[in-house]
């Protein structure tokens, strides 16, 4: 119950998961919605590499993902962030989606300018020329470590994390949900200790700004979450 969890499902899984009769699964997402324990971000419905398309396109499948949630979460879908399909990400891309009224984007932490670093988890960042639009970094070391099952349960990632554990930070990590229990069979006990445990306190992505006021703005890089440091 303590469980928060920021979540993106494009509109062309939703459509399939409807087709293969997985009704189960919508209503849990429904009802997580309704208690206020998940957020769903917004993105494009066929999970396009955006900074690739023309803007009217981009517009277009950013509607249409739209649409499709609206048709199975009715008013629980209110998208305040925005996840860009495998985090294809550039300036241009940030300035459609604050158009279109979202809050924040979350892309990969290479995208933070290098004459900046290190990025300071213990505040937000803005984008340059943005008003009112945030941009959340995912931490890749952290994220990797997770994703790839280096660490097997929740206490031994607790315990890795050391002193940052008593710093006024945060922790913020991205991966496909496929993670726990399909590509890793047996590391969705590992997410299970992570949300019970008495050391760590999750919060939705929106939830960030509240604990976190203080707002830098920075010229973010193009970047995806498989960019490399060496092609940059």
């Amino acid at each position: 119950k303590n469980a928060r969890l920021t979540l993106n499902i494009n509109g062309i899984l939703l459509e399939h998961l409807d087709n293969c009769g997985e009704d189960d699964v919508l209503s849990d997402i429904k009802e997580l919605l309704a208690s206020g324990q998940l957020e769903l971000t917004g993105s494009a419905k066929y999970h396009p590499i955006l900074p690739f398309l023309p803007k009217d396109e981009i517009m277009r499948q950013i509607k249409l993902n739209e649409e499709v949630h609206k048709k199975y979460f009715g008013d629980l879908y209110k998208p305040q962030g925005f996840f860009p399909p495998e985090m294809g990400f550039n300036k241009d891309i940030a300035k459609i989606v604050a158009s279109l009224g979202y809050k924040w984007i979350i892309v990969d932490e290479l995208s933070f300018p290098e004459e900046k670093l290190p990025i300071d988890y213990s505040k937000t960042y803005g984008m340059k020329g943005l008003k009112d639009f945030k941009i959340y970094f995912r931490e890749r070391r952290m994220s990797w470590i997770i994703l790839s099952g280096q660490v097997g349960t929740g206490n031994l990632l607790i315990q890795g994390l050391g002193d940052r554990l008593h710093r006024n930070e945060y922790l913020l990590t991205a991966m496909d949900g496929e993670t726990f229990g399909h590509h890793r069979p047996g590391l969705d006990h590992l997410l299970f200790e992570i949300y019970n445990s008495k050391d760590l306190e999750t919060v939705l992505i929106s939830d960030l700004a509240k604990s976190f006021p203080k707002t830098e703005f920075i010229d973010p890089r193009p970047s995806t979450w498989a960019l490399m440091a060496k092609d940059l």
